[in-house]
């Protein structure tokens, strides 16, 4: 039996954790500048090493050679007027070239400033950049086209994935038919109530909070408000990827190495545009213009299908079935044309609903039980699912503060010095903040799945409290297994 530790302990150890989280953060932003600053200097240390060979030639061609013999001044002419001195047209072309060069230094330097600037408000999800109206198809339909990722190598050449013929309408439904039967728990109840207690201790709104806690190994399971419609923001992407995936097992593509790289953007960096191609390609349909009735229910019938494939298998009111915003290459930084008509009443939008139970027992079927689909299918969406929490790599792996970065922030921040798999898909928007993730050490003797939905402002701009909440549920669950 572990020994207790001092009253008070519990305290003291998160403050210190919080500290060194502080200090990590301060750490990043330092290490982000320092690399800016570098590949300025190395850029600026090239243009002068340029700029001093242009000169050294310039030099070079100014000397006449030793065998040439040395010019001699003319005489003055007999009027006793002095000769108009000729001005050197070779120190005029080194004045044109040094400011030539100094053109291109400042404008590397305001490009890689201006790039740099871009990046951050386009890849920071609170504050989508102004786009111009969209150019949207006459038609109700059109294939869609691949999506353009600047960051890509393979950019220009992006694989579109095809539907076997006969198949353009198929719809699937998921192959579970009902929800796993889990036992009330008041001892995970206990760990639950605790998160609550510390929300409001940091004067966090409880309303708009709501959390589900599953025990994988002893099927059971508590929750606060897990009931609770919510905006998911980016968590819907792993819904969005069950339905590939069953698509894909029911041989309605022609290949499923096609939407690899879609995925990947869409599960691992929460990429808007890669989630935009995947659910109209999953639907059949694309984002356009506004349409007559008869068309918009055509069209909203298809887009249906992916609510339809959850609501048969027991996920209760669940609504998956609009984008995330902004869009680039659509030119969306919200919905417009026939997007917008789906929401319906502007003062009363309809907008994507799940609740934590919902996202809290997918991820369980895909990377507890590995029923989702398929064994197989749940093993490539678990693997989608997975994230590394070694230090050394996810901070490289998102150095820019302006990335959408999944573990800082969030659960995994809290468990890097953990040995775990840690499996989860967050999101995260200007008034809210969610997460869910599926947890377990490699010793075999914990498991768990932890969903929250913050749908609050307070939430959205505090990166601290999802670290402490893991961190919490954590150490209950290691204690009391």
């Amino acid at each position: 039996m572990r020994p207790k530790p001092p009253p008070g302990w519990d305290e003291i150890d998160e403050e210190i954790a919080e500290l060194e989280a502080e200090l990590d953060h301060t750490y990043r932003v330092i290490e982000n500048l320092r690399l800016q600053n570098v590949q300025l200097k190395k850029q600026i240390d090239y243009l002068k090493k340029r700029e001093k060979q242009q000169q050294d030639k310039l030099k070079r061609k100014r000397v006449p050679p030793p065998s040439s013999p040395t010019r001699k001044p003319k005489p003055r002419q007999a009027s006793g007027k002095t000769p108009r001195r000729r001005v050197s047209k070779r120190r005029v072309k080194l004045s044109c070239l040094q400011f030539i060069l100094l053109a291109i230094a400042v404008a590397t330097i305001f490009t890689t400033l201006g790039l740099f600037v871009t990046r951050l408000i386009i890849q920071r999800p609170t504050r989508p950049s102004v786009e111009p109206s969209p150019t949207v198809p006459q038609t109700l339909y059109l294939p869609p086209s691949p999506p353009i990722f600047s960051d890509l190598p393979q950019a220009a050449s992006q694989p579109v994935p095809s539907r076997l013929p006969g198949r353009e309408n198929s719809e699937v439904v998921y192959n579970l038919t009902s929800p796993p039967n889990f036992q009330q728990s008041a001892r995970l109840q206990a760990i639950v109530d605790e998160i609550v207690r510390l929300v409001a201790v940091r004067n966090f709104p409880k309303k708009p909070l709501s959390i589900t806690l599953i025990d994988v190994k002893r099927q059971e399971i508590a929750g606060y408000r897990q009931n609770q419609l919510r905006y998911p923001a980016s968590v819907i992407k792993m819904f969005w990827m069950t339905v590939v995936y069953a698509q894909i097992e029911n041989s309605i593509w022609e290949n499923e190495s096609d939407f690899n790289i879609y995925i990947s953007k869409m599960i691992q960096d929460s990429d808007n545009q890669a989630a935009s191609f995947i659910l109209d390609s999953i639907t059949n349909t694309e984002s356009g213009s506004k349409q007559s009735e008869a068309e918009f229910q055509a069209w909203l019938n298809k887009r249906q299908q992916v609510n339809r494939f959850f609501q048969a298998a027991g996920y209760e009111n669940i609504n998956i079935n609009q984008k995330t915003y902004p869009v680039y290459y659509l030119k969306l930084p919200e919905p417009k044309g026939i997007d917008l008509q789906m929401r319906g009443n502007p003062q009363n939008p309809i907008r994507n609903q799940i609740t934590t139970d919902h996202a809290a027992r997918l991820i369980y079927e895909i990377c507890a039980t590995g029923e989702a689909v398929s064994r197989a299918a749940s093993e490539k969406m678990c693997g989608w699912l997975i994230r590394d929490l070694r230090s050394e790599v996810w901070k490289k792996q998102w150095q820019d503060p302006g990335d959408f970065n999944p573990i800082r922030g969030f659960f995994g921040e809290s468990l890097t010095k953990a040995d775990v798999k840690f499996a989860s898909k967050a999101g995260w928007t200007s008034n809210s903040r969610q997460e869910v993730a599926f947890v377990a050490t490699k010793d075999g003797e914990t498991a768990y799945v932890l969903a929250v939905f913050g749908n609050d402002d307070a939430y959205a701009n505090d990166g601290k409290i999802f670290p402490r909440i893991s961190r919490l549920v954590f150490k209950r669950m290691r204690a009391t297994n």
